[in-house]
């Protein structure tokens, strides 16, 4: 199951642009969720995620991997 996140919104807007190479390695994720990346990872660390949090979590991983 995928969930809808901000930073999955934000890539493809990006990759909509037809980014060029040199972009796509220079790509940063938003304050925004470079934030709720490292709130996950830090609740994830605590072993005190949910079920859903674990799914948006793995979302982001899979992000990452992808760019």
């Amino acid at each position: 199951m995928l969930l809808k996140t901000q930073a999955a919104t934000e890539v493809a807007l990006f990759l909509a642009h037809h980014p060029t190479p040199e972009q796509i390695v220079a790509f940063h994720p938003s304050s925004e969720v470079a934030e709720r990346a490292y709130e996950l990872l830090r609740t994830e660390r605590d072993g005190l995620l949910t079920e859903e949090e674990h799914k948006e979590l793995e979302s982001y991983q899979m992000i990452e991997y992808l760019i």
